[in-house]
């Protein structure tokens, strides 16, 4: 089999499957690792897919910012579902926690009702009404001017009553992680709340998607470095996962 037959095959096995290992592009094309990697390189070259630890996988789909909230709620939602779960597995009893906006984000606050007892810290809207009906939580809204699209609370009013709270662990969604590990959001009124979450909570979970991963948007808040932890997906492409590893993040893929 000639190459670009192999890595059209290839490609035909990873639409089929969605993630392949290079294990198995070994035993069922009779290769050398080093021939599938350089066969995955190409392939990625081209924007056919993402090469993971161990093997590749395909492009998860980009979320657009611009979508109303609860469309974009919808999009890689199985992969925001597992995040959601490995982020419980973080969480103690009683602990004094911040929840910043975002799809994912609203999607671990759901997985909320069943957990152990806390005290939320919150700037978006979506979540406030999620918890509200939670007999675990006790919950707080730090007050503001609210974003349309992303339902956050923001501004002066909110960075000065989040100064207030003493808190254990905060989970933030982002716009990007660039594959140097510099954090990236949307809004410059939102960068202020992460600026603030910073500078006082000693533990930061990140939780995105891959798709958010080996992008950049407009406002620059931070690089990861060993008070974050990342809480992604498989398809993280290889580069990001040794780079932000290198800078002290611990990576968790659901």
């Amino acid at each position: 089999m000639n190459k670009a037959t192999r890595q059209q095959e290839i490609l035909n096995l990873l639409i089929s499957k969605e993630r392949i290992e290079i294990t198995e592009l070994c035993d069922r094309f009779h290769i050398v690792p080093m021939t599938a990697r350089r066969d995955l390189k190409e392939l990625e070259e081209q924007g056919k897919l993402i090469r993971t630890h161990g093997g590749a996988a395909l492009p998860p789909e980009k979320e657009d910012v611009n979508l109303p909230f609860f469309q974009r709620t919808k999009i890689n939602s199985a992969q925001k579902l597992a995040i959601a779960a490995k982020a419980c597995s973080f969480l103690k009893a009683g602990q004094h926690i911040f929840l910043a906006s975002g799809t994912t984000v609203h999607a671990f606050a759901q997985s909320l009702k069943e957990s152990i007892p806390l005290t939320v810290i919150t700037d978006a809207v979506n979540i406030s009404y999620e918890l509200s009906a939670f007999s675990n939580i006790h919950l707080l809204s730090v007050g503001g001017e609210l974003r349309p699209n992303s339902l956050t609370l923001t501004g002066k009013i909110a960075e000065e009553n989040l100064s207030h709270f003493q808190m254990d662990a905060a989970f933030i969604g982002i716009n990007g992680i660039d594959r140097d590990g510099n954090i990236y959001v949307s809004s410059i009124v939102e960068s202020s709340i992460l600026n603030v979450l910073f500078d006082r909570v000693p533990d930061i979970y990140i939780l995105a998607d891959a798709s958010k991963l080996d992008q950049k948007d407009f406002v620059h808040v931070g690089t990861l470095d060993s008070r974050h932890t990342l809480i992604t997906t498989k398809e993280i492409p290889e580069i990001c996962l040794e780079t932000y590893q290198s800078l002290g993040a611990q990576v968790i893929l659901a």
